[in-house]
């Protein structure tokens, strides 16, 4: 039987106590065991929006009997489809990329014997758990929400309504370009996995909270964001020309 304790678990314990979550994490790493099923969660929560999302692409780009039209639709679908599988299957480039950075620099910070280093990873992984919260939220609004205008867009961006940024705040009409970005990239979920990474440094570095537990997972966050804001459009690119 799968105790409240195996590595499946954590990432939904660590949300309602993350401080037993994290201390049993710590004592009894499983790094690799919980990264699979926790990427594996996120991948088919967030796949699980694909047939709302194809629905309105297919009604935003219907065949028109124009040949060369239909081919230039037929282009546009394909990429704009690679482009929904990748947003699905990707959760928070951000956060996945500050897990990176945090991984790396916390073992030189806490000077920890090699032997501890999946104590490390197990700490960084269970920060991503609230991504799980966020896809539900998207799965939710997918198919609970009033259907968008009808452009092949809002394929993309429905599961996005799902808000938890700097948009809340927004009023009016479409907010402008920036703003979504950085709503993209620092939102409640971002906060959320910081505060469980400082207290699992916290918990790696004996228990007594120090100011560094807060400003290395806070540094990595923003330096990740900054990277992602800057190769995003590069790499909306590549994958709207791939194939």
């Amino acid at each position: 039987m799968i105790g409240t304790g195996s590595p499946a678990w954590q990432p939904l314990s660590v949300l309602v106590d993350p401080g037993g979550t994290l201390r049993r994490a710590v004592a009894d790493p499983h790094p690799a065991v919980l990264a699979a099923g926790l990427f594996a969660a996120l991948s088919v929560l967030g796949l699980a929006t694909l047939p709302r999302q194809i629905h309105l692409l297919a009604e935003a780009l219907p065949p028109t009997g124009d040949w060369l039209l239909d081919d230039q639709q037929a282009e546009l679908r394909a990429g704009v489809l690679r482009l929904v599988v990748a947003d699905r299957l990707v959760a928070s480039p951000t956060l996945l990329l500050a897990v990176l950075l945090l991984a790396w620099a916390a073992e030189p910070v806490l000077m920890l014997a090699r032997e501890r280093r999946d104590a490390i990873w197990t700490t960084v992984l269970l920060g991503l758990a609230p991504l799980l919260v966020q896809r539900v939220g998207e799965l939710a609004i997918c198919y609970l929400a009033a259907q968008p205008g009808g452009t092949a867009g809002d394929a993309v961006t429905l599961p996005h309504r799902f808000v938890t940024g700097p948009l809340l705040l927004w009023r009016g009409g479409p907010p402008p370009l920036w703003l979504q970005r950085l709503d993209a990239r620092a939102d409640l979920i971002l906060v959320w996995s910081v505060l469980l990474w400082t207290l699992g440094l916290r918990q790696l570095d004996g228990g007594r909270l120090r100011t560094w537990h807060v400003a290395l997972p806070a540094a990595c966050a923003a330096g990740a964001a900054v990277v992602t804001w800057v190769l995003g459009p590069v790499a909306l690119g590549a994958v709207l020309r791939a194939g």
